[in-house]
């Protein structure tokens, strides 16, 4: 056994040669090597650009003026922040990767400092070749000229100098200011304190055309750079020679006319959501719209201007905890069109003339500690809809007042700031300085968005179902007073005819009238008759279609989440078959042993058993004659399917009790009440296999059926861990399209589809059916339905 221990740096190696002179060598870095990697974390102009703003900032500046030169081709910036002391500008400017950010990132004025990478001077070498930099701090001005072209060649990193010089010049004269072309810009720069401290560069040789369109980008993502009326006393002035003062200085894009206002803080475990309604314009008919169309006193104050307060714990919006710390921020609903019949169904504001804000604006973008998180609501940008906004809307296609499936906001209409911070855990930067590394936390930022927002479409569509249906009840009134309009216009007018025969009655052209001229104007009835119920009748059918073809689409649907919900057990069933078989196989051809292969074979089949069971509730569900509607009786028709379950619930270990009385009778479709059944006991399998801390006692699902007026009422419970606190407040919620019952702690996503409730509810609703989810706010574990369906 080889023995090694150290003794004053060398190494001694009982029974090895002896090692002597330990040294030690440093690592080095090629030059370029170097600069690749500041060009790969400032790869664009703009980005680079933000970049010196960001720094201008974090000096604690209040103003920071960038000045393009068409004559000369160059760029002037200059700040009046703290400036650098030459140990900041030899241990950390000089120092790649060395910030002094890392550990003191709270300035003397109290801003929170953006940069820690210390590549960000990298910005400097994107947009030009040559540097002439002035810093003045309380010690003093230096200058510091670098070449970056001197990054080139078979260079070590040790081996690029930058020269750097005492000097008592101060920032506007190193600028050059009175001689710049733009004199009127530069008049009111001057008046900005530049006699102190601060920061001036000199860019030449640049690396972009600075063209009109050029400066045009630039504005726009200075623009966005800072949230609008957030950040006080700091401004930024962008022109070059022919830029107006009007236009130099950079002022916040901002909303100034919305739909809906949504605010929002997280703090500690809590999710304040303040919504404020400002689309509607009820053109004086406020009071008979509020009551016909249903709207009670707290929901006209809301109408009218007052925000409404919701909020909601993590573990109410599926998150079991924070992982991310505080943050707030502000969202927009802002829609660009209305067509005319949605805008008098619907008594939207006018929006004539509203500007197309998203290319402005940018959409929903992320602000840590004041600046711009690129590209994340970038217009044109891939991550322009990082929320996937428009995928969500595509999923859910429905119209504002439809009374199925759920409105969806598009990612054109919604705009807003998402404010973060350093302090923020989880939320680190990307190493390309491109957004946020993906994670725990990114995740759960974005989950949370999409809870806020589904909030505010939630309360939209409150509104907007209401206003649909006063909408329906009017027209349909409108429809009967126009046809009663034309009958009296008929009347009128045939009256005025007969008065007219009778002044005439004794002259001989009465003989001239038509013999039908006495009796008012009408077609024959049986003819209206006929063409109504043609009419009606080919309507009908059609209907009746696209019901049927929807309700196979809604047992498809719920065939795949029973499959999904055992594909385990049928892959298991599948293995063990074939090794049975196998075995058997073996037995008679190499051990001629006929009863060994007979008990394996009779294990196969005990094993294809299962099968028959599963397709009973599955594949036998699409069955021909279980598309038929007919008068059933409920007994004898869930006899054999509620027998299947049984033998399907007991292999896991679930008792099933079901009842039902014997004189049930329905007029129904076979399939719709099977989805509704198996639809519930999934949704009890999925809650009893959920993972807690303890065990459930045990595993029971009970179904009665009993007869209620003139159709039936179903009692359904289980013995599960009940709703999770996401939909224990409003239960309710769960017969929404894609929500499930899943408790985000990670970056797992949600294996459900969020579909099975959803087609309960469906299919009771097309039974003029309610279902009564309430008694699951008043305990704490287990699952309780009421169901009544109508004939």
């Amino acid at each position: 056994m080889l023995t090694v221990w150290y003794n004053n740096n060398n190494v001694i190696a009982k029974g090895a040669p002896m090692r002597e002179r330990v040294r030690e060598i440093e690592f080095d870095v090629d030059a370029y090597t170097a600069r690749l990697i500041g060009r790969e974390n400032v790869s664009k102009l703009e980005g680079a650009v933000l970049e010196i703003v960001k720094n201008a900032y974090d000096a604690d500046a209040s103003v920071c003026c960038l000045y393009y030169s068409n004559t000369e081709e160059r760029v002037y910036i200059l700040d009046n922040g703290c400036g650098m002391k030459e140990e900041v500008l030899r241990t950390h400017w000089m120092t790649i990767g060395n910030s002094s950010k890392k550990n003191s990132y709270i300035t003397k004025n109290g801003r929170i400092q953006t940069g820690a990478k210390g590549i960000g001077r990298f910005a400097l070498d994107r947009m030009s070749d040559q540097c002439d930099m002035l810093t003045i701090s309380e010690e003093g001005g230096l200058e510091w000229i670098v070449d970056w072209r001197d990054f080139d060649g078979n260079k070590r990193i040790s081996e690029v100098k930058a020269r750097v010089y005492d000097t008592d010049v101060r920032l506007l004269e190193h600028v050059g200011i009175k001689s710049w072309r733009n004199q009127a810009v530069a008049t009111e720069v001057e008046k900005c304190d530049f006699s102190g401290t601060g920061t001036a560069f000199l860019l030449d040789h640049l690396h972009d055309v600075w063209d009109e369109r050029t400066m045009n980008r630039l504005r726009n993502h200075l623009e966005n750079l800072l949230p609008p009326d957030v950040v006080q006393n700091f401004c930024v002035w962008f022109f070059e020679d022919s830029t107006s003062v009007e236009e130099a200085l950079i002022t916040s894009a901002n909303v100034e006319s919305y739909d809906y206002r949504i605010d929002f803080q997280v703090v500690a475990d809590l999710l304040d959501i303040q919504i404020t309604r400002n689309e509607f314009d009820f053109h004086g008919e406020e009071q008979e719209v509020y009551v016909e169309a249903g709207f009670d006193e707290q929901e006209q104050a809301y109408l009218q201007g007052q925000k409404k307060e919701e909020s909601f714990t993590m573990e109410e919006i599926g998150e079991k905890e924070n992982f991310i710390g505080d943050f707030e921020g502000v969202l927009y609903f802002y829609k660009i069109t209305a067509n005319k019949k949605d805008q008098e169904r619907f008594y939207y504001k006018d929006i004539t003339g509203r500007a197309k804000l998203a290319k402005k604006f940018g959409g929903i973008k992320l602000y840590r500690d004041q600046f711009r998180v690129r590209p994340y609501g970038e217009y044109g940008d891939n991550d322009f809809d990082w929320l996937e906004l428009s995928a969500r809307r595509n999923r859910s296609p429905a119209g504002l007042g439809k009374e199925s499936g759920n409105w969806r906001v598009g990612s054109e209409q919604m705009l807003g700031t998402v404010s973060i911070s350093r302090k923020n855990t989880n939320l680190e930067d990307a190493a390309n300085r491109n957004g946020i590394q993906e994670g725990i936390g990114f995740s759960q930022l974005k989950r949370i968005l999409l809870f806020v927002i589904a909030e505010f479409e939630r309360d939209r569509q409150f509104v907007g179902r209401k206003l649909a249906r006063y909408a329906d009840k009017k027209d349909q009134l409108a429809a009967e007073l126009e046809k009663m309009r034309q009958l009296a216009e008929e009347r009128k007018k045939w009256e005025a005819e007969q008065a007219a025969r009778q002044k005439e009655e004794n002259t001989k052209e009465l003989e001239e009238w038509p013999s039908d001229r006495n009796v008012p104007p009408a077609v024959n009835p049986e003819d209206v008759i006929n063409l109504v119920e043609d009419i009606e009748q080919k309507q009908e059918q059609e209907l009746e279609e696209l019901r049927n073809e929807n309700k196979m689409l809604q047992t498809l649907a719920t065939t795949g989440i029973i499959t999904n919900m055992f594909m385990h057990e049928i892959r298991t069933s599948t293995n063990n078959i074939g090794l049975e078989l196998n075995a058997a196989y073996e037995a008679i051809k190499y051990d001629n042993d006929i009863d060994y292969a007979l008990d394996n074979i009779l294990r196969a089949i005990g094993v294809k058993k299962n099968f028959a069971s599963w397709f009973g509730i599955t594949i036998e569900s699409i069955k021909k004659d279980k598309r038929k509607r007919k008068r059933h009786n409920l007994q004898a028709m869930l006899e054999q399917y509620m027998n299947t379950w049984r033998d399907i619930l007991d292999k896991s270990g679930t008792t099933l009790i079901y009842e039902c009385d014997l004189d049930i009778e329905l007029w129904c479709f076979e399939f719709d009440i099977e989805n509704i059944i198996s639809n519930l006991i999934a949704n009890s399998l999925a809650s009893f296999d959920r993972e807690m801390d303890s065990k459930l006692e045990k595993r029971e699902i009970r179904l009665i059926i009993s007869e209620f007026e003139n159709g039936l009422c179903m009692d359904y419970r289980d013995s599960g861990w009940g709703l999770i606190p996401k939909y224990k407040k409003r239960p309710e919620l769960i017969l929404e399209p894609f929500e499930s019952g899943h408790n985000f702690d990670d970056e797992d996503e949600d294996d459900g589809t969020g579909m099975g409730m959803w087609i309960v509810n469906r299919t009771i609703s097309e039974y003029n059916g309610i279902i009564d989810l309430s008694k699951n706010q008043r305990v704490e574990t287990g699952f309780y339905a009421r169901i009544i369906l109508g004939g």
